[in-house]
């Protein structure tokens, strides 16, 4: 959906340190109703279906209202409100949700009195907050406008955890930082270096709490900017072929990166004030796939929202599913995680549509994400599959949030049957290393302990790389020893997509693997724990699977379609007695280890 900016005006009722938009006046024939309303009308006409009223600060117009009510008359699909939130409440919010108003995007770059210094405006931090409580109330979509200057970077690492806890988990749709190249008062701007570093600790501050993150593309630094170890990838949407965007020129840097076709280099105001910093081209493919957008937004979620799947039950029946992404961002960062958590979310009433269709083919519904339970909608999506399906509803998670026991009760109370629960080492030093979340570890295993306290059944999935690779027997004793009931779904970390690295110290070969299986499978059945997953897309070609010929009835036939073209048969695939049960190998592993592990079973003789 194209969007487009209508300035009311820019006079401002307060006076920001690092904002060099507002006035102190206005022409009258800029703000004149007419001509607010002529402006509407061109950005309609030139093909825009969302409009953001900006300005200044747009709620000291009185005839507001009448604005956004001409937007809905003249067809805008979506209606936005760029605004401090001071001069809002219940009732004038009211008002404009009656005239059409869909989101609310509240700037707040700061917590406390210390922002109203920023502000320069006593009280501006107390009144922003009956603002934003009064949109909230009103059922509006909230998202949060934050700028990266001087004066507000020693408060943003603390921002996101206190923006959940005033909203009460109602979290705002996402967090937009900004880094601005202009302000009536030097001093506050950073070099992109610095403002870099400070995105980065505020990204993993907000994943912790749960709430998106999202780089202006108008003024954020250029991924290349920062380290490669740091760089927060999924804040970015390059799309190839994109124009360049105004006021934006290319360095030298720019003509070896793999992304010059889609990024549009630096801020020319940004280089007219700082020296060019420090800057490493994206040389590498992977790089480039994460940080691009392979196709419209809308075309992309479409895509990826819904994930048919196939697989056999432990009791022997075949099972057809489909994961339904119930949003894309996620609090942890696996380096495996094929999902592009980029994205965002497809929005409620899409999520609907996609459970009442499941449920309408029979098929097993599953939500996941990202990490669902980020979704504040997720009990009512579980009642409604429940309500709808005469299958077990599944939730894929990494039960973070599950450590509120309200949350998992409430999940229970309303009949879910399954989790899915990723969980990806025995300790935290483990764990967290792989999910790139620091004290993830502590709080998923909080919540699974309030999972098994309910009837909910429980099944973790390990997911071996290299960073776990020598503790799945260490797993399989913890799980035995805290979660005796659950069951364990071993998975192989796989170059499914182009988000996933492909490179051999990241991705082990299975033959360096399948002793840890081995013994595994051992310990698991010693201490009575349910093992399996091979079988599954994510698990090994079942030549490699222990015992895989005894095991030929429990695994189900391939239903055509279902590897997405991402398996290759090779040639010791050929007459054996597993083809029909097994994916073969995954083109990503070819490239990099080849297929000389595989082996032709052959079914002995009666």
């Amino acid at each position: 959906m194209r969007s487009e900016a209508v300035h009311t005006h820019y006079r401002c009722n307060q006076a920001c340190t690092f904002c060099s938009t507002r006035r102190p006046s206005d022409d009258p024939r800029f703000i004149a109703a007419t001509a607010v309303e002529a402006r509407i009308d061109a950005a309609l006409a030139s093909g825009a279906e969302e409009l953001w009223f900006t300005g200044g600060e747009p709620t000291m117009r009185d005839d507001l209202p009448r604005l956004v009510a001409h937007a809905r008359e003249r067809g805008a699909k979506a209606i936005g409100l760029e605004t401090n939130a001071t001069l809002l409440d219940g009732p004038r919010v009211a008002r404009l949700v009656e005239a059409g108003l869909t989101v609310v995007r509240v700037h707040l770059s700061g917590w406390g009195e210390a922002l109203d210094a920023v502000t320069r405006d006593p009280g501006g931090f107390t009144a922003a907050l009956r603002g934003l409580d009064a949109v909230v109330k009103a059922g509006l979509p909230v998202e949060i406008s934050t700028a990266v200057t001087r004066s507000t970077a020693p408060m943003l690492e603390a921002l996101p955890a206190q923006l959940v806890e005033h909203l009460g988990g109602k979290t705002p749709r996402a967090l937009y930082l900004s880094v601005p190249v202009s302000a009536p008062d030097a001093s506050e701007l950073l070099p992109y270096e610095v403002a870099a570093k400070v995105v980065v600790r505020v990204e993993a501050a907000a994943r912790m709490a749960g709430l998106p993150v999202k780089l202006d593309p108008g003024t954020a630094p250029p991924p290349c900017v920062f380290s490669a170890a740091e760089r927060p990838s999924h804040l970015f949407s390059l799309t190839p072929g994109t124009r360049p965007r105004p006021q934006h020129q290319r360095v030298d840097a720019c003509a070896t990166c793999q992304v010059n076709d889609r990024c549009s280099g630096f801020s020319s105001a940004y280089l007219a004030r700082f020296p060019q910093p420090h800057c490493a081209p994206i040389s590498d493919d992977r790089a480039r796939r994460r940080l691009s957008l392979i196709s419209t937004v809308a075309e992309q979620i479409d895509r990826e929202m819904v994930t048919p799947n196939h697989y056999r039950a432990p009791d022997g029946t075949d099972v057809l599913e489909d994961i339904i992404r119930v949003n894309f961002h996620c609090n942890q960062a696996c380096r495996f995680c094929f999902v592009s958590t980029h994205l965002p979310g497809a929005g409620d009433e899409a999520v609907r549509r996609a459970i009442v269709d499941a449920a309408a083919r029979g098929v097993k519904i599953t939500l996941s994400g990202g990490e669902p339970t980020l979704n504040p909608k997720l009990v009512e999506f579980v009642a409604l599959s429940k309500q709808l399906s005469k299958r077990p509803v599944q939730l894929q998670s990494n039960a973070i949030k599950l450590a509120d026991a309200q949350l998992t009760q409430a999940l229970a109370d309303v009949g879910l049957d399954e989790l899915f629960c990723s969980l990806h080492g025995s300790r935290a030093e483990i764990a967290d290393a792989v999910t790139s979340a620091p004290g993830t570890f502590a709080r998923t295993v909080l919540g699974l302990d309030n999972v098994v306290k309910t009837k909910i059944r429980l099944n973790l999935n390990f997911v071996i790389c290299e960073k776990n690779l020598d503790d799945l027997v260490p797993y399989v004793r913890l799980v035995a020893s805290r979660w005796p009931t659950a069951s364990i779904n071993v998975s192989f970390v796989a170059p499914s997509t182009d988000v996933v690295p492909r490179d051999r110290e990241f991705i082990p070969r299975y033959s360096e693997v399948l002793p840890q299986i081995s013994a595994a499978i051992s310990e698991a059945k010693r201490l009575g724990i349910e093992l399996g997953g091979f079988e599954s897309m994510c698990g090994v070609p079942l030549c490699l699977v222990p015992s895989s010929l005894e095991r030929y009835a429990a695994f189900s036939e391939l239903l055509p379609g279902f590897d997405r073209g991402e398996f290759i048969k090779a040639d010791a695939c050929r007459d054996c007695a597993l083809a029909d049960r097994c994916y073969g190998v995954r083109r990503g592993y070819v490239e990099l280890h080849g297929a000389d592990e595989l082996r032709r079973v052959v079914r002995p003789s009666a």
